[in-house]
C-alpha cells in the first residue's frame, strides 16, 4: 500500500516508517524540514507543516493514489507546565486535524488512522478504563483534554462510508527519547517520589505502539477507537522498578509530589481487532520487559 504518514519523524516515526518499508509499503513522510533528515532511505519526503496556509491544497495534491494516511502529527511538550506550553499541540489536534480530513475527503484517501492518548481520560481509581470511559471534565486539565475531544470528534464526523477512519489512543509513551528519560534522570538524582495517594499509570513503548499502527493500516479497520497500553502498573511499582532497573535511589513517596491521575487503561478491543499485544516492554530500549 502506499502510506502517507503526517509527523512521522519522531521518537515514534523512527520504529514506524521502517516497520512500514519492511513489510513492502510504499512511504512518504509529510514534516516540517528539519525534521526530515531523519528518515531512512527509501522514503519520499515533503517538506511541510500543517499549520502552514494552503496546506490543505498541498495536501490534497500529494494524496492523489495514496491508500491510508497515518496522522502522527503532534507536538507535547516537555514541560506540561510552561507558558504556552501546549500552544502548538491544541494548533494541530483542532485546526491541523481539519485540514487533513478536508485534504483526505478532496482527494478521495479511502482510509485514515489518526494518533491520540489516553491521557484525556479522566481520573479512574482502580476501575479499568475502556474506551468507552469519559474524558477528564476538569477545566485544571482543559488544555490537555479539549483539543483531544475536537480532534476525535473530527475524525468521527468524517463517517465511516466514505473513509475508514481508526483512531489509536496511545498510553504514555516509554523509551528512548520520551519522557521516561527525564523519570530516569531525576530517580538518579533521588529528586522524584510518588505521591502516597497515586494509583495507576498507563504506558506503552512506542515500538509497541509502532506495530499497533501498522497492523491497524494493514486490516483496515474502520470506525473503531482503540487504546493502546501496556498492562497498567502502580505509580510507585513503576517508578521502583525503573530505579533497581538504573541503580538509583529508591524513590519512596512524598505528599509534595504531585499526584498523578489514574489511568488503568485496558486494551483489549485492540488485541482482539488488530491481534496487537505489546513485546517490549516499559523498561528502557533492548531490556526486558517488567
Amino acid at each position: 500500500m502506499r502510506v502517507f504518514a503526517i509527523g512521522a519523524t519522531g521518537v515514534l516515526g523512527q520504529r514506524l516508517v521502517p516497520l512500514l518499508l519492511g513489510r513492502g509499503h510504499d512511504v512518504v513522510v509529510m514534516a516540517p524540514g528539519d525534521r526530515l533528515e531523519r528518515l531512512p532511505g527509501g522514503v519520499r519526503a515533503v517538506d511541510a507543516d500543517l499549520l502552514d496556509p494552503g496546506i490543505t491544497e498541498v495536501l490534497t495534491g500529494e494524496l492523489a493514489g495514496v491508500d491510508v494516511v497515518v496522522n502522527a502529527a503532534t507536538a507535547i511538550p516537555r514541560d506540561f507546565g510552561a507558558p504556552g506550553a501546549w500552544e502548538r499541540n491544541t494548533q494541530l489536534r483542532r485546526d491541523g486535524t481539519v485540514r487533513v480530513l478536508n485534504a483526505v475527503l478532496a482527494a478521495g484517501v479511502p482510509a485514515v488512522v489518526q494518533m491520540s492518548v489516553t491521557m484525556a481520560y479522566a481520573d479512574g481509581g482502580d476501575a479499568w478504563l475502556t474506551e468507552q470511559a469519559s474524558f477528564d471534565p476538569d477545566p485544571a486539565r482543559g488544555s490537555i483534554v479539549e483539543p483531544v475531544a475536537a480532534m476525535e470528534k473530527a475524525v468521527v464526523e468524517i463517517g465511516g462510508d466514505r473513509v475508514a477512519w481508526s483512531i489509536l489512543r496511545g498510553a504514555r509513551f516509554v523509551g528512548a527519547g520520551t519522557a521516561q528519560d527525564a523519570i530516569r534522570a531525576r530517580l538518579k538524582e533521588g529528586t522524584l517520589h510518588a505521591h502516597p495517594d497515586d494509583r495507576y499509570t498507563s504506558l506503552v513503548h512506542v515500538a509497541d505502539f509502532a506495530t499497533a499502527v501498522v497492523a491497524a493500516v494493514e486490516r483496515r479497520v474502520s470506525r473503531v477507537v482503540l487504546n493502546i497500553a501496556d498492562e497498567p502498573l502502580l505509580v510507585a511499582d513503576y517508578l521502583g522498578r525503573l530505579a533497581e532497573h538504573d541503580g538509583a535511589p529508591a524513590p519512596g513517596t512524598s505528599t509534595e509530589a504531585v499526584r498523578e491521575v489514574s489511568h488503568r487503561v485496558s486494551s483489549a478491543a485492540a488485541r482482539e481487532l488488530l491481534d496487537w499485544q505489546p513485546k517490549t516492554g516499559v523498561l528502557p530500549d533492548g531490556e526486558s520487559p517488567l
